[in-house]
């Protein structure tokens, strides 16, 4: 039985589904390689647009594996283990597609952070979030050091983190940690009709949008400067003559087709 299963729901959008019900989801090392090589080559496929993380069984993820962590000595191995942790979240991050998690059940730990790297958080109501790792004598990992304030605000992650607070639901929603919230049997619908809505996007802004938001400027000078550099990217291109004209003829702009007009080999 394969630990990640692929589809292609719709047009343009791919699914990366873990598929360890029995194992709850457990981030091992045979479903973190396995996810980070189908992100490399869904990378490089122009028909896919946006990317769905998502899971079999009753639970999103719940973390790492925890008799994995209690075998490792502390000092250099640990950590070389921890780089090797890291690559999947690494992987994520240097994506030029944009991603929905749709989350179900349990999101703990590792899990928590792999849903929060994602650009859409779509979860069900009965979804629970959770930050649980000084309560097993670890400190956060999988990114969420830096996720977790972009998401909540510092203070609000902070208390999250040292309280080992979980959320479920709307409060999860209200927290900032969900962006969508609906009936536990629409999940997988919703979190596909997010990634087609992005799939849909102009392509090329996006990303430049996305690395953006990522690691914003601090300052308003620096942020001048990254968004004017950026927008001169986005002038002149295919989606910005496509955008234009379905302005113009009060029409819904096709940015997939501009995509592949900017493509020599379409």
């Amino acid at each position: 039985m394969s630990r990640i299963v692929l589809d292609r729901p719709v047009d343009h959008v791919a699914r990366l589904s873990m598929n360890d019900p029995a194992g709850r989801n457990a981030l091992d090392d045979e479903v973190r390689a396995a996810m980070a090589a189908h992100l490399v080559e869904l990378y490089r496929d122009d028909t896919v647009r946006a990317i769905v993380i998502g899971s079999s069984g009753r639970n999103f993820c719940t973390g790492g594996d925890l008799k994995a962590v209690s075998g490792h000595a502390a000092g250099q191995p640990a950590h070389a283990v921890m780089r090797r942790v890291n690559e999947l979240a690494r992987v994520i991050d240097a994506s030029p597609k944009p991603f929905v998690a749709a989350v179900g059940g349990h999101c703990i730990g590792a899990g928590a952070g792999l849903a929060l790297m994602c650009d859409v958080v779509v979860a069900g109501k009965s979804a629970r979030i959770g930050f649980p790792f000084l309560g097993v004598g670890v400190v956060a990992d999988f990114g969420l050091s830096w996720s977790l304030p972009r998401r909540m605000g510092v203070q609000a992650a902070r208390r999250a983190l040292i309280e080992a607070l979980s959320f479920a639901g709307d409060d999860a929603a209200r927290a900032g940690l969900f962006d969508y919230v609906c009936e536990d049997d629409a999940l997988a619908a919703a979190a596909v009709a997010r990634a087609q809505a992005l799939a849909q996007a102009p392509a090329n802004a996006l990303m430049l949008m996305r690395q953006m938001l990522k690691d914003p400027p601090h300052s308003l000078v620096a942020a001048l400067d990254l968004e004017a550099l950026n927008q001169a990217m986005c002038f002149g291109s295919d989606e910005l003559r496509e955008g234009l004209a379905a302005f113009a003829a009060k029409r819904r702009p096709d940015f997939i087709a501009a995509g592949r007009r900017a493509d020599p080999a379409a």
